[in-house]
């Protein structure tokens, strides 16, 4: 069984929709769907994530497979052999150990000749320093013991920049406003890399020289630690002691960022620009770490006693905390706002529910689609506003009222192209669910002349598409109609609905706009 197929087992175990398990982690709904058919891999954020909402390991859920007991076998049976080779091989080291201490200090010994320098590798190429000379480096042991490190700016190689690493999904390239440089992005299991590919020639016959920047290193893998020791796993207490008060304490931001936490810190300083480390924290330990080249925002994360707070002997010091600025909500606003705690909270009590609930369908008629999707924070515009249309129609059983307001909604702005043909689904679907309602409020005075001709357009454009549920409704309006259940107003707009739902599409232009005008 594939990852994608475990992804999509163990999410249908917790009855749980591709959308709303995308909303738990802060991915769209079509990154989830990507992971389960394999078309796309998650990252080790989402994968560490993923196994935290199923409720297994990680090595459960990527199925990493054991070493097979011959291969272990195997390998005792090697270091058996081994074993006697290497103590005599430790016997002699120690020998000649003591041969050269006992000639280099002897007093009538010259002091040894200063080594050769290290800055060249055997092929010529210049190898990369052995230590890191900026705070904004990700240190750790390589596969052979030795330590390893990557640091943010220019490299002297080019990638994997002299590191033991290996790419764990395709590396991502993006086009840049620069012509001579790209834009990269390495996942390498448990350090993430972000930089820049430069191709230059100063002159136009001279040789193409490269180099490459980095511009971001990330990790939420233990082991992998800042030049001052802390890394994923270690308290907050050891990163107060290691940064002390040049830390800035910062409150959670809106959106999924590297690792779920419950507030950050972030230490800059200048070197060869502004450079800043994100510390996200969780339940009082570092849970992820990320360093970043400012550049354009330079000292971006400075205490504002808003949303950053300076730290003062090891505490963050709220003393001089402002509220920020309230910006006027717009309808749509509250729209989204009501929309993700009802998707996002499975703690809100009824009230809560009832509350969001009717938010979202009274201001319908006010709200502009296109807005709704700049405000959210999915991979795609469209997301954010295919999901709500979505949402809105699963949500039967639907009162007289909230009907109403669909039917009102159908001029709201922003509705153009696909959100139109997604709208007259909507209407299509709310009139199949209660025809009867649906005529009468044709009727009411809350809807113009106008939002009346829309509401009849729009739904005879989808309702076609369904003939068999088309046919029942029909059914219902001709019933009620007989039975003489409709007022005469009443039973004008539900023939004239009834009219709009049975001509050609091409011939509705033609038909009247109100009960007054029917034969």
């Amino acid at each position: 069984m594939s990852l994608g197929e475990r992804i999509g087992q163990y999410r249908r175990s917790l009855g749980v929709s591709q959308e709303e398990l995308g909303a738990r982690l802060g991915v769209s709904r079509q990154a989830v769907s990507k992971w389960e058919t394999d078309a796309a891999t998650p990252d080790m954020a989402n994968l560490i994530a993923l196994a935290k909402e199923f409720g297994v390991s990680v090595a459960e859920l990527t199925e990493t497979p054991e070493q097979p007991k011959e291969e272990k076998k195997s390998q005792e049976n090697l270091r058996l052999f081994l074993f006697p080779i290497l103590i005599s091989l430790l016997t002699l080291a120690l020998f000649a150990l003591g041969l050269i201490l006992w000639t280099n200090f002897r007093p009538d010994t010259p002091p040894p000749a200063a080594p050769p320098p290290e800055n060249t590798a055997s092929n010529g190429d210049a190898a990369p320093t052995r230590a890191p000379v900026t705070d904004f480096a990700l240190i750790w042991s390589g596969g052979h013991g030795h330590a390893e490190f990557l640091e943010l700016g220019t490299q002297e190689t080019l990638f994997p920049f002299g590191a033991s690493l290996e790419l764990t999904e395709p590396e991502e390239v993006l086009d840049t406003d620069f012509a001579s440089m790209t834009a990269h992005r390495a996942d390498c299991g448990a350090v993430s890399i972000e930089y820049s590919h430069i191709e230059d020639a100063s002159e136009p016959d001279s040789e193409i020289r490269k180099w490459e920047n980095i511009d971001a290193l990330s990790t939420i893998v233990p082991g992998y630690a800042t030049p001052r020791g802390i890394a994923p796993g270690s308290s907050e207490a050891d990163l107060l002691a290691a940064y002390g008060d040049e830390l800035v304490y910062c409150l959670k931001e809106e959106g999924y960022t590297l690792v779920p936490h419950d507030y950050f810190y972030t230490w800059s300083a200048f070197a060869d620009g502004y450079s800043t480390i994100f510390f996200y924290v969780e339940r009082g330990n570092v849970s992820g770490i990320r360093m970043e080249r400012m550049y354009d925002l330079g000292n971006f994360y400075t205490p504002n006693n808003i949303s950053r707070f300076p730290v003062r002997d090891g505490k963050p010091d709220f003393s001089l905390r402002e509220e920020p600025e309230r910006e006027p909500l717009t309808d749509t606003r509250r729209v989204y706002t009501a929309f993700n705690r009802l998707v996002t909270d499975n703690n809100l009590t009824v009230e809560e529910q009832y509350a969001y609930r009717r938010d979202i369908f009274t201001l319908l008629p006010d709200m502009d689609w296109w807005e709704l999707g700049q405000m959210g924070t999915a991979e795609y515009q469209d997301d954010a506003i295919f999901a709500l249309m979505d949402w809105l129609t699963r949500q039967d059983p639907y009162t007289e009222s909230e009907i109403l307001w669909i039917q009102l909604g159908c001029t709201a702005k922003g509705l153009d192209g696909a959100y139109t043909d997604a709208y007259c689904q909507l209407l299509a679907h709310i009139f199949f669910y209660d025809p009867v309602t649906f005529a009468k409020n044709l009727n009411l005075d809350g809807l113009t002349e106008e939002e009346k001709l829309y509401v009849l357009r729009f739904t005879a454009y989808d309702a076609e598409w369904h003939p068999a549920e088309l046919q029942t409704a029909l059914d219902t309006l001709d019933q009620t109609l007989t039975i003489g259940y409709f007022t005469e107003q009443e039973a004008g707009w539900a023939k004239l609905l009834r009219l709009y739902l049975t001509t050609p599409v091409d011939d509705r232009y033609e038909l009247p706009k109100s009960p007054s005008e029917l034969p």
